[in-house]
């Protein structure tokens, strides 16, 4: 049976294989634990996804630079180690995250800006709607040793204007959020509260992941307050559900 793609979308037919093929990895139909970790052959493939084997080649190639399959000539395709584990607890720090898997990070600032805040953010930061906030938009991705990157996580964050002064600059400046806010007396943050949730991408979230729109997410919103229980951070984070698994931990709010 010839899998679903999208063609003109957009998105090479080749890495919508890919991705596919590392969900039903995420999803563990292959791998660790289950009599055969190898990946069907080629010509599965290839009849599966009704293209050739040059496009599966390729598709199989992407898996391996995401480190999710390891290909043996002779032999075949078979599954790496699993999704990388994300730790919610009270203290929740994306870099201090992924430095435990000893993974480099790349961050990428996409926008930052003043605007006024809509209801959900004011309700969150216990601000009236319409307040002016700093939303800032950021892409994540590890980084390999020979400069591959791969997207981990894209998010929006929200910051009380009155509060942080130039916020956007000063995150430049420092580009981390737990640095940045050091510099504004802001020393220690707990996680005040975290909900998790599963969707399907919008085409902004697609494209930053880089990921079609057939390929489910990870959001976890958060609010993050002072030592006084002041809001500081309103937060939406996605995280594509092929390469990330979220671990809670007991003392997460």
């Amino acid at each position: 049976m010839t899998a679903q793609l999208e063609r003109g979308g957009g998105v090479a037919v080749w890495r919508q294989i890919a991705q596919i093929l590392a969900t039903e990895i995420g999803q563990r139909r292959y791998g660790e634990g289950l009599p055969d970790d190898r990946l069907p052959s080629e010509t599965d493939l290839a009849h599966r996804f009704g293209v050739n084997r040059h496009t599966v080649r390729r598709a199989i190639l992407g898996l391996a630079e995401q480190g999710l399959v390891n290909v043996e000539h002779g032999r075949g395709t078979f599954v790496q180690a699993g999704a990388i584990d994300y730790v919610i607890g009270r203290r929740t720090r994306f870099s201090e995250n992924l430095s435990q898997h000893n993974l480099k990070v790349a961050q990428q600032i996409l926008s930052a800006h003043k605007v006024s805040a809509e209801a959900n953010v004011a309700l969150a930061l216990e601000v009236p709607a319409g307040t002016p906030v700093y939303r800032v938009e950021l892409a994540r991705r590890s980084l390999d040793d020979q400069g591959i990157e791969l997207p981990l996580a894209y998010s929006e964050n929200w910051f009380p204007a009155a509060r942080f002064v130039d916020f956007p600059d000063v995150f430049a400046q420092y580009t981390t959020i737990s640095a940045t806010l050091a510099t504004y007396g802001v020393t220690d943050y707990t996680r005040r509260e975290s909900r998790i949730g599963a969707r399907l991408p919008d085409a902004d979230i697609a494209r930053h992941l880089g990921i079609n729109r057939q390929q489910p997410v990870l959001s976890v919103e958060s609010t993050d307050v002072d030592v006084k229980g002041k809001p500081i951070k309103y937060g939406i984070a996605y995280f594509p559900a092929d390469r990330m698994q979220l671990v809670v931990q007991g003392d997460a709010a």
